[in-house]
């Protein structure tokens, strides 16, 4: 038992093991296989410009890659295996992946999910990444499912994570998490269900033991669908006890309550609330208690059978007892557009303009600033089996004080030949 204890702290041995389990589920009885490949020349931009003593001044990273993927997937009735890998060689970074994942169903009323990724990242020698530092990141996970009736289940799920780094430094540190709970589902169909969840997990990292803590997670969903009108209810909270007195335990939950209308002509109408609240046993000026509450609403009217547009006006407030300076007013609306064109097209555009106004007027951490967040996603079919993708963000902040200015804009494109 230890010497299993001891191969999950190494991430390579904790994601091999799905990974053998994955080939052996490809190999154990006669199925369907299916091998795809790909080959991808990409590009991606990150710009980040502000301001230092009133001169404008950007950091930028430019990279140019190529990558090949590889997926071999099998199928035999409830079982069902894959393996990919992607492999990706710029004049930036080098990256590998390896994923697989698993799924077999014993009896008809219990399933087994494995999943399991490996992620290795080296930075060229003279990158534009100032603090880049090459690391191997595992995950794992496991959940087994069992029907409690015709329209409930039970699960258990585990999950494993971890990280190292080939430099410690203030930043980077090892890592090594894991945590196990339980979900109780209830419901037929997605738009009639009930999720509750809970999970208790820890962290250790062997480097900064003031980073190690314990975790206990839950969770609530419940969606109702009578008729037109949708009620959706999502609420998490997540307890963290760090040993220690370099950083204080807290708690963190997360909310939302949504109600939408759909009409007889496809539009679709929905008001949403949202709260974020966080708070520490022992509050000071690096950690201390906020709360944030946003109320949106959203109007979607469709242009065809796949495509809409909408608007959606937002407000929020960020609340803190203790310090002024981090109290806020925002105020925005995004505007945007979803088209799709069967399997060859499908673009998603978006434009948020709005305000943020802090509270206190001798706010010297802060300044209040105009926004204009732009943001594109698309996809293309071209000929010979070739997709063009597109991804692209633009978040200007324009300050009342200028030396606070600051934008950020990523772009990322790449043409994906499958064979």
């Amino acid at each position: 038992m230890q010497d299993d204890f001891e191969a999950l702290r190494h991430p390579r041995r904790a994601a091999i093991v799905p990974l053998v389990l994955a080939a052996v589920l490809l190999m154990s009885a006669p199925g369907h296989a299916e091998v795809r490949n790909q080959v991808t020349l990409g590009y991606d931009s990150f710009v980040d410009r502000f301001t230092i003593l009133e001169a404008d001044t950007f950091e930028s990273t430019q990279e140019l890659y190529l990558g090949f993927g590889n997926a071999l997937q099998y199928r035999n009735g409830k079982t069902m295996a894959g393996l990919n890998n992607l492999f990706r060689f710029g004049n930036q970074t080098v990256d590998e992946h390896l994923d697989a994942e698993g799924s077999v169903a014993p009896s008809k009323s219990t399933g087994l999910d494995l999943r399991s990724s490996l992620h290795w990242r080296h930075f060229q020698e003279g990158s534009d990444y100032e603090f880049g530092n090459d690391y191997t990141q595992a995950n794992a996970m496991i959940r087994i499912r069992t029907d409690l009736g015709a329209a409930s289940r039970l699960s258990f799920k585990g999950r494993f994570e971890a990280v190292d780094y080939r430099e410690k430094t203030n930043f980077d540190y090892d890592y090594r998490y894991v945590d196990g709970g339980l979900d109780f589902e209830a419901g037929k169909a997605a738009d009639r269900m009930l999720l509750v969840g809970v999970a208790a997990g820890t962290r250790d990292a062997p480097d900064t033991t003031a980073l190690s803590y314990d975790r206990l997670l839950g969770e609530l969903e419940a969606r109702l669908t009578p008729g037109a009108i949708s009620i959706h209810i999502a609420s998490f909270a997540d307890r963290r006890e760090y040993g220690g007195i370099v950083r204080s335990s807290s708690w963190n939950s997360v909310s939302s309550l949504e109600m939408s209308v759909t009409a007889a002509n496809g539009s679709m109408y929905s008001l949403r609330g949202e709260s974020e609240l966080l708070r520490f046993d022992r509050p000071d000026t690096t950690y201390f208690d906020t709360h944030f509450l946003r109320a949106l609403f959203r109007a979607r009217l469709p242009l065809g059978p796949a495509s809409s547009i909408f608007i959606e006006p937002r407000y929020g407030r960020m609340l803190c007892e203790d310090f002024e300076e981090e109290r806020y007013s925002e105020l925005s609306c995004v505007l945007g557009t979803d088209v799709m064109r069967n399997d060859r097209l499908w673009l998603s555009l978006s434009y948020e303009p709005g305000y943020r106004d802090y509270r206190f007027d001798g706010n010297e951490l802060y300044s209040d600033f105009y926004l204009n967040r732009v943001s594109v996603m698309g996809s293309l079919s071209m000929p010979y089996r070739s997709t063009l993708n597109l991804f692209a963000t633009h978040e200007p902040e324009r300050h009342s004080r200028r030396e606070d200015d600051f934008s950020i804009t990523l772009i990322s494109i790449d043409l994906t030949k499958r064979f």
